[in-house]
């Protein structure tokens, strides 16, 4: 039916676009028209099915270009909806994740960069530029990603992130952290004494056959259990499951990828990335030691999702 004249009396007009969207034209008032296209993702006209193609791929260590060769996508049309499923992951996450309960966490930060390194600035350059820290939190049983921020590591930071994360945990447990005394003051003012925090300092040395291009951290010769605050469990002063889940990162997500082309041009983009691949990781990705995922194990959903359908669900 027309929409200008509301006439029945159409025909068929010729076809455009890539999916071939049929044209109509009005008898009446000879006005060409189409039918209304269905959007589930927003204004993106794609199909959830090609979506959660592009989305799998992304969550798999795929950088954006080669996404673009192998779904036969425009790269713009992929950074929008990179866009807009992180926007939507975020407050599916925001709703979900709530009232965890854990007995153990662990928290750390993960390095990148936007745009340019740190080192490498210019005092004209974007406050957005240089070095961005991923920070998170993990449960260490259930390994659910409670928490996370993107930053600077300054004080600031560990402020921001360690306020969210008190807004998605109830009930007294042990948080354990690297050696960054930004926690400190945090977890002072967030939890007080209603939590028992420590940290596990590294002292960390060059290895002996480190020759003058030596490229990499430092070889950990010492880690010192410091309690902090209530009465932490020694045993439990760890972070070797937050530090694996950096890994995870770093090998599920392209741009965390070191020594290539494939960093964040715009700390949006890196955001919309990150959360993309918290909801993924706690929702669709079946842990390995879990053998489900990490929202089951925690008794936030009792199924595993699918790409498809974290996409509907957000």
């Amino acid at each position: 039916m027309c929409p200008k004249c509301q006439s029945a009396k159409v025909k068929k007009f010729g076809c455009y676009g890539k999916r071939r969207i049929q044209r109509y034209r009005c008898l009446a008032c000879k006005a060409t028209f189409s039918e209304r296209q269905p959007k589930p993702l927003g204004t993106h006209t794609i199909s959830v099915e090609k979506a959660s193609q592009i989305i799998s791929l992304m969550v798999e260590g795929v950088s954006l270009r080669a996404i673009a060769r192998l779904t036969d996508t425009d790269l713009n049309t992929i950074m929008s909806l990179l866009l807009t499923v992180g926007k939507k992951c975020r407050t599916l996450f925001d709703l979900r994740v709530r009232n965890v309960r854990p007995r153990f966490t662990e928290f750390d930060e993960i390095w990148c960069f936007v745009h340019t390194k740190e080192r490498h600035l210019k005092p004209t350059d974007p406050a957005e530029w240089g070095d961005a820290y991923t920070w998170t939190a993990i449960d260490a049983q259930t390994k659910l990603l409670i928490s996370y921020h993107i930053g600077k590591r300054d004080a600031e930071s560990a402020n921001t992130f360690v306020g969210d994360y008190n807004s998605r945990v109830v009930g007294r447990h042990q948080v354990t952290s690297d050696g960054l005394k930004s926690y400190i003051d945090a977890i002072e003012a967030h939890f007080g004494a209603d939590i028992d925090f420590a940290q596990l300092i590294k002292i960390y040395g060059k290895p002996d056959n480190a020759g003058p291009d030596w490229y990499g951290s430092g070889k950990i010769i010492e880690t010192v259990p410091t309690p902090i605050s209530g009465t932490p469990d020694e045993a439990h002063i760890s972070t070797s499951i937050v530090e694996r889940s950096n890994l995870t990162i770093r090998m599920q997500l392209r741009r965390f990828t070191r020594l290539t082309n494939g960093f964040s041009k715009k700390l949006s983009h890196l955001k919309a990335a990150v959360t993309i691949f918290v909801a993924w990781y706690n929702f669709v990705r079946v842990h390995s030691t879990l053998r489900v995922t990490p929202a089951m194990e925690s008794g936030i959903s009792n199924h595993i999702w699918s790409v498809q359908e974290l996409l509907t669900a957000a």
